[in-house]
């Protein structure tokens, strides 16, 4: 099963599919794999990567090479089954803040709220900070 990620478009003919799973992947642009690839691992050339998107699959990145979730510097959030992995990376806000906000302080009752009270979704470098670099 594939993961629906903001700013992925499937349709899109510059998406290829994954090496190990065969799923259709997001492309990502050199500037989000050199922020997220532990710096051993990084490669002469950062373009043409893409996301695996599968939840089951461990690839995270492929392209001229294939990199793991242990070749990351984050866990990638769909890929985890973990509510302390960020949803919003760029403030770094997890489903554990988002579940406390609205079940522990009852504050929160729609997005906008959740929005003013973690400050999730209102970041701007998801270029640099999202594995899926949106």
């Amino acid at each position: 099963m594939s993961t629906v990620v903001c700013g992925s478009n499937l349709l899109n003919s510059d998406t290829y599919p994954c090496p190990i799973c065969h799923k259709l992947g997001k492309r990502v642009k050199a500037e989000t794999l050199k922020n997220m690839l532990n710096n051993d691992l990084l490669p002469n050339s950062l373009e043409g990567f893409s996301l695996c998107l599968s939840k089951d699959c461990d690839v995270v990145y492929f392209g001229q090479l294939v990199f793991y979730k242990d070749d990351i510097k984050v866990k990638i959030w769909f890929k985890e089954n973990d509510q302390f992995v960020p949803i919003c990376y760029c403030k770094g806000v997890t489903e554990a803040d988002i579940i406390e906000h609205i079940a522990f302080h009852g504050c929160c009752r729609d997005i906008k709220d959740i929005q003013d009270h973690t400050g999730a979704n209102t970041g701007k470098e998801c270029l640099t900070k999202n594995p899926a670099g949106t």
